[in-house]
């Protein structure tokens, strides 16, 4: 396994992060099997991979993850999330000990704020209600927090460059990374302003959501039945879902020319993407996970990549680049509203 330098941190972390929302145990994500979540961690654990994501806003997770690392905690990079949108000092200093008595350590490696806060959806635009004060708390907080050993780095999650501008040039230094939905079939902080940015600053992207809701799996046909999220889902409903399989059939391609899986080259492209550090994968069940782990080793070449990459701008052009990957949900009436045409 090669480590990555995570941003301008001293920590070497996995080019594969292991996410355990999954891990949830709550209404949303159903209730698993810990002895499989265990082997899960075994795995990852034995494959190299020392990087391992959660988050307070995940069901269980922590309180599983907590259990499962008994023992092997400094043997992994460790981090997670704090949901909400209040950022004074008392409030986060609270949360975070929460999470810490859950996860049954004394510091997290990388503490994220979760989401920036969002006042409402106009035409499919997710509005920014984050007000300069805001930002302050939220660096202030973090800073305190660092001082007590209470964490190392400092990141956030799904923060558009609009965001990350309004923080004081001297608080980025203190960001080493944005967690950001990110695939082939998903490619909004690709933007080259948003890119320019993040290198001239060294914060690098955590990306989640690299098989697009198991799109790029390759696991899905016109007429393969479907579970109900995914029927809720935008990508898996027409027009986009036509388009969507384009994509697929040229990653499936390229997948046979290097007698891999359609996931491994998917989850290989985003891997090699310039700003991607680690790209996280979750899953319940520790083959899938192996599956996973051997996407690492593969080598796309130019004439795939291109390729790859012609038919991802070929559908992401499709897509409003302001849209909020999360929108798609439960978002099937507003097709039109959001400009996607049959």
């Amino acid at each position: 396994m090669q480590y990555r330098k995570l941003g301008i941190s001293n920590l070497m972390v996995s080019p594969i992060c292991l996410g355990t929302w999954e891990f949830g145990q709550s209404d949303e994500w159903g209730s698993g099997n810990i002895t499989e979540y265990e082997r899960v961690i075994d795995s990852a654990l034995d494959a190299g991979v020392n990087f391992i994501d959660t988050a307070a806003l995940y069901g269980k997770s922590e309180e599983i993850l907590g259990e499962l690392l008994k023992g092997r905690r400094d043997q992994v990079v460790l981090a997670t999330k704090i949901g909400g949108y209040q950022w004074d000092y008392d409030t986060m200093r609270n949360r975070l000990e929460q999470s810490l008595k859950r996860l049954r350590t004394d510091y997290v490696d990388i503490y994220q704020i979760h989401w920036p806060k969002i006042k409402g959806i106009d035409h499919g635009t997710c509005l920014s209600d984050m007000e300069e004060e805001d930002y302050k708390r939220i660096s202030s907080s973090m800073k305190r927090l660092r001082s007590e050993g209470l964490i190392r780095t400092v990141g956030v999650s799904n923060f558009r460059l609009h965001h990350l501008m309004k923080f004081e040039e001297e608080s980025l230094k203190d960001i080493v990374c944005d967690q950001v939905p990110y695939s082939l079939l998903w490619r909004a902080y690709d933007d080259p302003k948003m890119l320019e940015f993040c290198k001239s600053r060294k914060l690098t992207f955590l990306t989640y959501s690299s098989l697009a809701v198991g799109m790029l799996s390759g696991r899905f046909a016109k007429d393969t039945p479907l579970a109900p999220a995914q029927k809720a889902n935008v990508l898996f409903n027409e027009p986009i879902f036509s388009r969507a399989l384009k994509v697929v059939e040229v990653v499936r391609d390229v997948a046979n020319e290097l007698d891999a899986s359609p996931s491994q080259v998917a989850l290989k492209w985003v891997i090699d993407r310039e700003l991607t550090t680690s790209a996280l994968v979750g899953t319940r069940n520790s083959k899938n996970l192996e599956e996973d782990m051997e996407a690492v080793s593969l080598r796309l070449t130019r004439e795939q990549t291109d390729r790859l990459d012609k038919a991802s701008e070929g559908f992401c052009s499709l897509i409003p680049p302001e849209l909020e990957m999360w929108t798609w949900d439960n978002n099937t009436a507003n097709l039109d509203r959001i400009g996607i045409k049959s």
